[in-house]
């Protein structure tokens, strides 16, 4: 489904990706995980048309999407969850969703993927009247989770999704994570928390200095003390 090939993402003199390859067939759940300032985030990016790579090929349901425009890539099927959640503070809950279905033209699919989003998350749907700057860091999380849902993905990748928040919002990110399965959805995970990427991903890339330093399963990797001393002990 998607095929990330020697990737090089540059700011100015900053090199901030290095030759990075990632592969993500359909149903999987795959975690990129580092450190902070690994490059986790320009991956994420560069994926989703917000960057321009300076090299290398991003292949998505087979074709090329370099130079393709964040906005079509959503219709295209490729939704991303930014880092820093990316909501409309001043809107409701609802509001924000909607907005997240903007780019679907049938109103049927938009109200049965808001129906969706209420199943994983009932507590929105009690409150989604609600300002979602008043929300707590936890239900802000959730609602970019549905905004991000609300574009009717086939890939949907999620930027930090645990950043700052309680452990125990971060095991129903985790669950929902694992709901994606039931959903047929493809998701590409990018975590600096290695614990919630290794609980729910299938294959794990370890990011570190932009460059790919592991790739394996979940368990592996939690076997392998070398790597999680050298790249993930921070």
């Amino acid at each position: 489904m998607l095929d990330v090939r020697d990737l090089v993402v540059r700011y100015g003199p900053f090199l901030a990706c290095d030759r990075i390859n990632i592969h993500v067939k359909p149903g999987e759940i795959v975690g990129v995980i580092g450190p902070n300032g690994a490059g986790k985030s320009s991956i994420a990016r560069a994926i989703a048309g917000l960057v321009t790579p300076t090299e290398g090929q991003i292949d998505f349901l087979g074709e090329s999407i370099l130079g393709i425009e964040s906005h079509l890539l959503i219709r295209r099927g490729l939704s991303l969850v930014p880092e820093g959640r990316g909501l409309f503070a001043h809107m409701s809950i609802e509001e924000n969703l909607l907005m997240g279905g903007y780019s679907l033209k049938n109103p049927v699919r938009r109200s049965e993927l808001m129906a969706r989003c209420y199943d994983l998350f009932p507590i929105l749907k009690q409150r989604r009247r609600q300002i979602a700057g008043t929300l707590s860091g936890g239900q802000q999380q959730m609602v970019a989770v549905s905004v991000g849902l609300m574009g009717d993905p086939k890939l949907c990748i999620f930027d930090e999704p645990s950043l700052g928040l309680a452990p125990i919002v971060i095991q129903q990110i985790g669950e929902t994570l694992q709901a994606m399965r039931k959903l047929d959805l493809t998701v590409l995970l990018i975590e600096q928390n290695a614990k919630l990427a290794s609980t729910v991903a299938d294959h794990i890339y370890v990011i570190s200095a932009g460059r790919t330093q592991y790739h394996d399963t979940p368990q592996a990797l939690l076997e392998n003390p070398d790597v999680l001393e050298k790249f993930l002990s921070a």
